[in-house]
């Protein structure tokens, strides 16, 4: 088996949402470990609310709502090798889990720096990616990325993180 060289790429996001929280909170950083070929998936993410005013998402041809980049601050604080739920999300954003995963279904910054296939339904089911369902192509997709970040399924339903605890992420800064 060929030998993978592996290199570090630092995202850093910065969101508006933290203008009025503590200094410690006005910034949030992940660090991506990717696969060379991986580092191009990487979008660029506008950081400061002027940016994000007009930004049209290509999927949908339509402007992205400041409940988007919200959902989208909080996926990406998701770490690798770990998942979060929709129910989570919403719970941080004081909004509900099918507004989340509208939000994340047009997310036009996948894979990188917004993760989305690190978000799993409350049941633990890996559904409910771009929209797919059960036995399907999007389904085997988002299991295979958290798979390759060490998660653990049975058949269509998570198990454990890398770490080996089936513990939910939910520590969002909002």
């Amino acid at each position: 088996m060929p030998q993978l060289r592996q290199s570090r790429q630092t995202v850093e996001v910065v969101s508006p949402y933290f203008k009025k929280k503590t200094k410690e909170a006005k910034r949030v950083i992940q660090t991506f470990k990717a696969l060379d070929e991986e580092i191009d998936l990487i979008k660029d993410f506008p950081l400061l609310p002027d940016d994000r005013l007009n930004v049209i998402n290509a999927k949908t041809k339509r402007k992205i709502t400041p409940f988007q980049f919200k959902v989208y601050d909080l996926c990406a604080q998701i770490p690798k090798g770990q998942v979060s739920t929709y129910k989570a999300i919403s719970d941080a954003l004081q909004s509900s889990p099918r507004a989340v995963g509208q939000a994340l279904r047009t997310n036009p910054y996948a894979p990188l720096p917004v993760p989305c296939h690190r978000v799993i339904s409350a049941t633990f089911a890996i559904g409910g990616f771009d929209g797919g369902f059960g036995d399907c192509q999007l389904v085997a997709d988002k299991k295979a990325k958290l798979t390759k970040e060490g998660c653990q399924f049975d058949e269509y339903t998570f198990v454990a993180n890398a770490d080996g605890t089936q513990a939910i992420f939910k520590d969002f800064r909002v």
